[in-house]
């Protein structure tokens, strides 16, 4: 995998889970948010589990470009706490279902 296509794997990457994050809170707290850009919960749950199915596949990927000698899933977890850093929250366990 050349280094652009990683870096944008990463960013798209990080960018769905940050919006998955924003609807989760959204859902969450309808009050905190502005009426145009509140989630109803089953949307926010759809974008939670795009958001772990997306981290699978990430991680299919980043393994299948390195020959199965990638530490994918520690590269993929770093990604994730990056995202979740930069939205202030996590993705919780019961939304990503």
């Amino acid at each position: 995998m050349a280094k652009n296509e990683r870096a944008t794997l990463e960013a798209n990457f990080k960018a769905a889970r940050r919006a998955a994050i924003y609807a989760q809170e959204s859902a969450k707290n309808p009050e905190l948010t502005f009426p145009e850009s509140t989630f109803e919960e089953a949307d926010a749950k759809e974008m939670a589990a795009r958001a772990k199915g997306y981290r699978a596949a990430c991680i299919d990927v980043l393994v299948y470009s390195s020959d199965g000698t990638s530490d994918a899933t520690d590269k993929v977890q770093k990604w994730i706490d990056e995202a979740e850093q930069q939205a202030g929250a996590t993705l919780t366990a019961g939304w990503a279902k």
